[in-house]
């Protein structure tokens, strides 16, 4: 018998994008492995049915009765494996059908928010893939499901008991907590913390290729950057010696060039981080993200240690109040809300890190292993680069921290923007960077957005005074 649950805010934030745009890809999230060994496809397919069993957000449905927008559980049934055959195709062309299948539009109502998906080019060479509907998930679930489904196949197809434990807490648990929290007095004082925090700012924006239009079409890219160990190395020690974490010193360097890329003085930058934070919310599968809001001021005389520790003061205090969900800050905040739900950020700044015990996830997150392959539940398993969440936002810059380097993603909305800018963006952020490491009481007034060659090519073209204004 089907039951009603409750959403969370986030959760009827998405619901809200998905009825505006139902055929847009901009939520869909996953994560995917290349598989370099023979598959039992029987004993995958009954591994994916027990990972559905140990999480029944991904037997849910999503529905809008009398207007108003619940899960809708089901009993679990047999496993859903899709095996899509592909033979003789290139490895481009793997990378394009492995995002297609991530990209195909969710039918909440009927299909769910999930699909498992193998892609074969042989018996010993596949890519699986697993992707989800935001509303539903998120990066840690991703993973928590392919480990799941990964520990279930490997005992099944040694022809051992593939049954995974009781999952200790549920999504139902969450929501309840949420709505705890929001009617209680701290719910009260986080309300009017975020609303101080977003009173009379505005979010950053930097200058597009293109007009804006009114809603956003979903349509996105990713340009990547990899920041080499001496640059990492650098950056730390700068970080120590102002007495912020690795993340805040990126955070205010990230918000200073902010500021002297587009000139403004007083803007909000979001950040996404987990509210998973209850040791029983740890193994459930669901949407446990929320945008913290970073409120950035700068005058003409801020250095980059500063705004470093501007932005750990930022985040010390965001942490308190990390429960109070986004999304209704943004309806209540005065701001309009818009189909791109970022009346309040259009640029977001995280970063993750890779220091965690299991191989796999180790894997999957850790830029310097490249694509080197591992023997783990029976199989030869590869990491497998899924770009995904374009278009979202204007920018979304997300940090990948290995041992001594960092992997950098910007995600940007290519309706907006053309890759060229973000290819030079990119490159004022290493720059801004290098300068914030060599002197962190440098003035990030003072920091160059041209060097000479583009500087005297400028001036070759009639910039003149104004050039030089602006470098």
């Amino acid at each position: 018998m089907p039951t009603h649950h409750q959403l969370s805010h986030a959760q009827q934030a998405l619901w809200f994008l998905y009825e505006l745009a139902p055929e847009s890809s901009a939520y869909n999230t996953g994560v995917a492995l290349a598989i370099r060994s023979a598959v039992d496809l029987s004993a995958l397919d009954a591994a994916v049915a027990e990972t559905v069993r140990r999480h029944p957000m991904v037997g849910s449905t999503f529905d809008n009765p009398g207007g108003q927008p619940v899960r809708v559980s089901h009993s679990p049934g047999p496993g859903d494996l899709e095996v899509r055959e592909m033979p003789g195709l290139d490895d481009d062309g793997l990378r394009t059908a492995v995002r297609d299948a991530l990209n195909e539009p969710f039918r909440l109502r009927d299909g769910g928010g999930f699909r498992f998906v193998l892609l074969r080019r042989s018996a010993a060479d596949a890519v699986l893939l697993i992707a989800g509907h935001h509303i539903a998930t998120d990066a840690t679930s991703n993973w928590l499901l392919l480990r799941d489904l990964v520990s279930s196949y490997g005992r099944i197809a040694a022809g051992e008991d593939g049954t995974l434990e009781p999952v200790p807490g549920t999504y139902d648990d969450y929501v309840a907590k949420e709505l705890k929290l929001l009617s209680s007095p701290r719910g009260e004082r986080l309300a009017a913390h975020w609303h101080a925090v977003c009173d009379g700012a505005g979010p950053a924006e930097i200058p597009t290729d293109r007009p804006r239009s009114a809603g956003r079409t979903g349509a996105g890219a990713t340009y990547h950057l990899d920041v080499d160990a001496e640059r990492v190395a650098l950056v730390r020690e700068a970080a120590r010696d102002t007495g912020v974490t690795l993340f805040s010193y990126l955070l205010g360097t990230f918000q200073g060039l902010l500021h002297r890329y587009t000139r403004q003085n007083d803007f909000l930058v979001g950040c996404p981080t987990t509210t998973r934070l209850a040791p029983p919310m740890r193994e459930v599968v669901g949407n446990f993200i929320n945008t913290l809001v970073f409120r950035a001021g700068f005058g003409p005389g801020t250095t980059f240690r500063e705004a470093a520790k501007a932005a750990d003061e930022q985040v010390r205090t965001g942490i308190g109040g990390v429960g109070y969900p986004f999304a209704l800050l943004t309806r209540t905040a005065n701001r309009p809300r818009t189909s791109s739900g970022a009346s309040l950020c259009q640029i977001t700044f995280n970063m993750i890190g890779t220091a965690t015990p299991d191989p796999l996830m180790r894997l999957l997150l850790d830029s310097e292993r490249g694509d080197a392959a591992i023997e783990h539940a029976g199989l030869l398993v590869a990491p497998f680069e899924l770009p995904q969440a374009e278009g979202q936002l204007d920018l979304a810059v997300n940090v990948r921290q290995s041992v001594d380097t960092l992997a950098v993603d910007f995600r940007y909305d290519t309706d907006l923007f053309d890759p060229v800018t973000i290819e030079r963006f990119a490159g004022l952020f290493l720059r801004a960077l290098d300068a914030a490491a060599a002197d962190p009481d440098g003035v990030i007034a003072r920091l160059r957005l041209m060097d000479g060659t583009e500087l005297a090519r400028l001036m070759g073209f009639g910039g003149g005074e104004g050039a030089e204004e602006h470098a």
